[in-house]
This record gives C-alpha cells, sequence and structure tokens, in this order.
C-alpha cells in the first residue's frame, strides 16, 4: 500500500533529474507489498498512480511519481495485473499487461530500458473491468524493477486468488519537492547501448525472426542565463532487438540425431547444404539458426552505435536552443525538445533500416555462413557416428564456412571497403506505388507494384499481414514536423522454406493491401493536418528476385 505523502503539489517537473539536482526525495512506496494486493469481490474500477493514498492505491492530485536509477545500466520491468496494467518511463509506455479475454487474469508482461543515473518520471496505470457475479471478481496489480530480467509469477490456473506474484523486486516509487536550478553545465558524451534480451527458442513452425525494438532518446533541458535560452541535453540513447528462432519446421540433427544409415546421409547432406543451397532442410538444428539470428541481430548493433555517431545525432540535438523570453517554462521547453528527439529517433531508425535492409540474406550470404559454422560442429559428430555403426555410404566431407566477418561489410558502417552500394536506390522498371489509402484509419493502406520495363521481373509472393513489416517501412509525416513509423515490427525474417515467386509481365501489375500501426499516432491532434505517407519496400532474398528499394508516396488528410 502507499502511504500517505504530503498533499503541496509541485507540479511539471521535468521527466529526468540528476541525482545531485533532485531536493527533497521522499521514498512513498518502499516496494515491500504489491501497489494493489490481491483481492476479491470488486467492482470495475480505474486508477492513476502518482503518489496520494487512497483505499487500494494513489488517486489524482498528488505529486508527480519518481524511479530512482542509482547507476547506468540495462533495467528490467515487468507489470503484473488483473484485468490491465502499464508502466510508462519519461512520457513513453514501456509495456503493457493485456486485460482482454483470455488475459483477464494475473500474469506478466517485461519491458527493458537503459536507464542514466538519476530520477524518471513514472506513470503507472491500473483498470479492473467488471465481471458478474462481482464476488468472483478480483483486482491484483504489481510492478516490479530489477537489474536482472524479471522472473514470472506462479500462474497456476485462471484464479488470481490462488496465483503468486513474481518474486522480482517490487518497484519504488518516489516524490520530488522540487529541482534544484539546472544551470548548463558542459556535454557530457552519450553513447548508444544497445539492449539484447534473452533469445526466444519455440517449438512452433514458422520464421525466425530478429525484430528491431524502437529507438528510445532521453533529453533533459538546462537554462542558459548568459544566453537567455533553453539548451537541450541527450541523457541516454538506447534501442535493440530481440530474437526468436521457430523450430517446428525441421528435425534437430543435434537433438534427435538420425537412428539409420539412410537418414544419417540424408541428414549429413542437409547440413552440409545450409549456407549454398535453398537454406534449411528437413535436418537442421536451434543452435544455427540461433547463430544465424544473432548475425542479423550484430548487424543491428553496429549499425546503430555507427549511425549514432556518423549522424552526429547528439551534437544536433544539444545544439537546439528556446528562447526563455517566448518560452517561460520549463516543462514547455521539454516538450518542444522531447518532440524533437523523437523525430530525431525516428529519422535515426529510418537510416538504420535502410541500411540493414540492404545487407544481403540469401544462401550463401554471411548470416547463413554464421549458421553453417555452428552446423558443422553437428555434421562432424554424425560423422563420426556413422563411422562407428559402419555406416559406410554417409559422406565425410564438412563445408567449409563462408565470410562472416564483419557483418555489417557494406559502406557507410565498413568505412574501409570501397565496394560499392549496388543495392542503393537506383531507377528500375519495377515501380511501387500507394494506390488506395481509403481504410487508413481502419489501419490498411494498398500498394500496387508496376513493371515498366520490357522484360519480365520476378518477386517473391510472400506478402501477407505476418510478413508484410518484414518488407515495408511506412512512415507518416504532417506538414508541422512531426512524424510516426507506423509498422507494428521491424527486422528480418528468415524464411524457413524455399519461397514463393510472382513474375509481372511488361505492363502488368500487382496490389497487395498492408497492414498500419495507429497507435503512435494522435489522430486527435492531427486531424485536418496535411499529411504525407510514405511506404519503402525492401528486399533482399529470393532466386532471380528484384532486390532493392523501392519507395512511394500519398499525401492524405486524417478525418
Amino acid at each position: 500500500m502507499v502511504s500517505s505523502v504530503n498533499k503541496k503539489q509541485f507540479r511539471n517537473m521535468n521527466n529526468y533529474i540528476p541525482l545531485n539536482k533532485a531536493v527533497g526525495p521522499k521514498l512513498i512506496c518502499d516496494g515491500e507489498q504489491a501497489l494493489i494486493p490481491q483481492k476479491l469481490g470488486v467492482d470495475a474500477m480505474t486508477f492513476n498512480f502518482d503518489g496520494s493514498a487512497c483505499e487500494h492505491a494513489t488517486c489524482a492530485g498528488a505529486p508527480e511519481m519518481f524511479i530512482k536509477v542509482e547507476e547506468d545500466g540495462l533495467y528490467y520491468f515487468g507489470v503484473e495485473a488483473d484485468d490491465t496494467g502499464s508502466i510508462s518511463i519519461a512520457g513513453e509506455e514501456l509495456c503493457e499487461k493485456d486485460g482482454t479475454p483470455t488475459n483477464g487474469k494475473l500474469n506478466l508482461a517485461t519491458g527493458i530500458r537503459y536507464l542514466k543515473a538519476g530520477y524518471y518520471k513514472v506513470a503507472l496505470s491500473y483498470t479492473n473491468n467488471a465481471y458478474t457475479p462481482v464476488s468472483n471478481n478480483a483486482a491484483a496489480f504489481n510492478v516490479t524493477m530489477d537489474r536482472e530480467p524479471i522472473q514470472e509469477g506462479k500462474y497456476e490456473g485462471n484464479s488470481t486468488m490462488k496465483r503468486e506474484f513474481s518474486p522480482s523486486p517490487k518497484i519504488k516509487l518516489w516524490t520530488i519537492e522540487k529541482e534544484s536550478t539546472i544551470t548548463c553545465e558542459p556535454s557530457k558524451n552519450v553513447e548508444f547501448e544497445f539492449e539484447k534480451p534473452e533469445p526466444v527458442t519455440t517449438e512452433e513452425e514458422g520464421n525466425s525472426q530478429t525484430k528491431n525494438t524502437p529507438v528510445n532518446i532521453v533529453v533533459t533541458v538546462c537554462k542558459d542565463e548568459t544566453e537567455n535560452v533553453w539548451r537541450c541535453r541527450v541523457v541516454s540513447a538506447s534501442g535493440g532487438a530481440t530474437v526468436v528462432v521457430r523450430t517446428g519446421s525441421f528435425i534437430d540433427a543435434l537433438l534427435t540425431p538420425p537412428t539409420n544409415e539412410e537418414d544419417c546421409i540424408m541428414a549429413v547432406n542437409d547440413l552440409n547444404g545450409y549456407q549454398s543451397g535453398e537454406g534449411l532442410g528437413i535436418w537442421h538444428t536451434a543452435e544455427a539458426s540461433l547463430a544465424h539470428e544473432e548475425h542479423h541481430r550484430r548487424q543491428w548493433e553496429d549499425a546503430y552505435k555507427f549511425y549514432w555517431k556518423h549522424l552526429k545525432l547528439q551534437e544536433k540535438l544539444e545544439e537546439k536552443t528556446l528562447s526563455c523570453d517566448k518560452v517561460k517554462d520549463m516543462e514547455t521547453a521539454i516538450a518542444a525538445m522531447d518532440l524533437t528527439a523523437v523525430n530525431a529517433s525516428i529519422n535515426f531508425m529510418t537510416e538504420v533500416i535502410a541500411y540493414i535492409k540492404k545487407l544481403p540474406d540469401n544462401p550463401g550470404d554471411r548470416p547463413y555462413c554464421a549458421g553453417q559454422k555452428v552446423l558443422n560442429n553437428t555434421t562432424r559428430k554424425l560423422i563420426r557416428v556413422a563411422e562407428i555403426k559402419g555406416w559406410s555410404k554417409v559422406p565425410t566431407n564438412v563445408t567449409e564456412p563462408g565470410i562472416i566477418e564483419p557483418p555489417c561489410f557494406l559502406p557507410p558502417v565498413n568505412e574501409g571497403k570501397t565496394r560499392s552500394m549496388a543495392i542503393a536506390e537506383v531507377s528500375t522498371p519495377l515501380q511501387l506505388s500507394i494506390v488506395d489509402t481509403a481504410n487508413f484509419m481502419k489501419g490498411e493502406i494498398t500498394v500496387s507494384f508496376r513493371n515498366e520495363g520490357n522484360e519480365p521481373v520476378r518477386i517473391p509472393d510472400e506478402i501477407n499481414d505476418e510478413t508484410s513489416d518484414f518488407f515495408f517501412v511506412t512512415v507518416l509525416r504532417t506538414q508541422q514536423g512531426k512524424m510516426r513509423i507506423l509498422n507494428r515490427e521491424i527486422g528480418t525474417m528468415t524464411f524457413q522454406r524455399p519461397l514463393n515467386y510472382r513474375e509481372l509481365a511488361p505492363g502488368r501489375e500487382y496490389s497487395v493491401t498492408i497492414p498500419i500501426c495507429l497507435d503512435e499516432v494522435d489522430l486527435e491532434g492531427w486531424k485536418q493536418c496535411s499529411c504525407e505517407l510514405e511506404t519503402s519496400y525492401y528486399n533482399q532474398q529470393g532466386e532471380g528476385c528484384f532486390r532493392g528499394m523501392l519507395r512511394a508516396t500519398a499525401r492524405l488528410a486524417l478525418q
């Protein structure tokens, strides 16, 4: 239970306050108990956790709440709720526990963030839906924060009252009396921190994926008394990538080795052919798929760290100033700088995405070579077993892995190379256009490929609701300079089977509807704005396919 606090209001403080600038920090939630302990027989309720005491947790009108970060590093957060709960840090939602059936019961959602030492403003919310009968309805809400991945609680059965919260440390919440005058201290170099959550391996069928997590640039402001301006200071910059390996499409030769000569021959041939053939065969290993996806993750890491410096993002953000005569209060200055940081994050991400999408990803390319190197360990084990069992027909050759290092071998990341960017945006007979935005507000647009050349053009026939985000990146820009990426997810997808293809004869078109995500778009605030919609198609996969990037734009007004 959150303790009572002084009702004196101290509103509109910075989203981030350095440890030495926080005056009168007071611990109001010591992390000993859940924010809402499990309680049975409750009706619908909604709480915003912002510091004041009430029956279950906190009510509106109290001082803003903060978490305290003692040292720089990666921090893990978890939200447990029956039904819905969320946590936002520095104005950005970190994670939300879904409360829609079947998730209308106590379980866990997690998020991670790289944070510099200091106090970060947080917002916590909780909603319990109405159920009949009320006597069977339970409320429960818990938020955890740790330097280690958050542990799941004991989620046995559907009854919240029979479930246990996570054993990870419960969140501690602070109020701060005020901020001491923040003068413009010298800028400190901020390195980009790349987040690498533990890979997920699942036995389900489907394609393995390496997915980008959003870039988060945290900024604060300081007042330059001499120049009478607000200046921007970058606190931290982070982003990352998650890895999912799906093993349901192959037999794992390491976990379930062949038991007869015929299968062993097939297994050795499949493993030897991964790098140069069609890729995945009937026999494969989860370890090799993981090596392939981790290679992609290293591409993201190297590209992010390169472009963070190459684009001079910290320098450009910290060049921004606002007149103190025109912008009187810190909160307004922070909001303006936050918007600038969001736009910088999106521009940063689009540069990195464009680069990653240019890196080859077909059999024979470096991600497959990385997988082949790991596969060879299993191949040698199978050959030794064959020798012991006298299976003389089993091949004894082992594929020599191709070039693996460095993962980002094309310029500009690998600045020492002179190889040209053959896959840069160039004139091509294949044209992309946005042909229908009528269902934009319903979360979809229609694009069209048209062959304007004299020869057939081949593309992967793999674009659907599941895969489109891995082929397309869509951005919305307003005339006021705001922008949002409309993808649900961004990354690379490794197909676990041969691709299907579509061939366009000269003059022929192919239209496809792709989903867009409007979760981060201020639909009300952007209404009646003139907007530009841009979508880019990327492909580096497939035999005899168009490889490269296509871009299309359209004007629209949000209604």
